[in-house]
């Protein structure tokens, strides 16, 4: 099994939350929001990991097929380790803002290295609770794009989707503090992907 397959072997915490933020912008909205719903899983005793997709160092499916023959994904990049944790973790948290009404370039990249995933036909694991979290700027944004995407991604994972988590409206960098409830409703959240679990 190539290095990068292999789940991490020190998570040994009661419970794993991975938050994936999919925005250019640190300390942007969308980061504000992970950020509040990884807070959330980790007041109730979960461990977090949290990536930046823009940080890494990546490539986009290659659609060679191989994982349709081993069930692995050939490419060793910052992805691979971004889905070693999943295959560990309890539940996912995928953040991303909307650019022309779908997810960003870097989710949309690390949602197509999912196919090795899909060439395992895993069945659905309702232990295992996927949330997703997008922002806005306009008002009148329609997100059925982005949550489409996102459904048949969780679906592939074999998580069962708790809920997506819209905010229109927000233009500005950090704007989303002007509105605390949306913080809280993320927050209340992430701590539910938890309390269901273990209660």
């Amino acid at each position: 099994m190539p290095e990068s397959s292999k789940p991490p072997q020190h998570i040994s915490l009661l419970m794993l939350v991975v938050g994936i933020s999919g925005s250019p912008r640190k300390n942007g909205n969308t980061d504000l929001l992970l950020d509040a719903a990884l807070e959330g899983s980790r007041s109730e005793g979960a461990a977090v990991k949290k990536f930046y997709l823009a940080d890494s160092v990546c490539s986009g499916c290659l659609g060679c097929g191989k994982c349709s023959d081993t069930g692995l994904c050939q490419i060793s990049d910052s992805i691979s380790e971004i889905y070693s944790y999943i295959s560990s973790a309890d539940a996912v948290i995928l953040a991303s803002p909307l650019y022309f009404e779908s997810i960003t370039s870097w989710m949309k990249t690390f949602v197509d290295r999912g196919q090795f995933v899909w060439s395992k036909n895993l069945s659905r694991n309702d232990s295992k609770k996927g949330l997703f979290i997008s922002v806005a700027a306009r008002l009148s944004t329609d997100f059925a794009c982005a949550e489409k995407i996102v459904r048949i991604f969780f679906k592939t994972l074999g998580f069962q989707q708790e809920k997506s988590l819209l905010f229109p409206g927000f233009e500005e960098s950090g704007s989303i503090l002007d509105a605390p409830f949306s913080l809280d409703e993320v927050r209340e959240a992430g701590r539910k992907l938890v309390v269901d679990r273990l209660h």
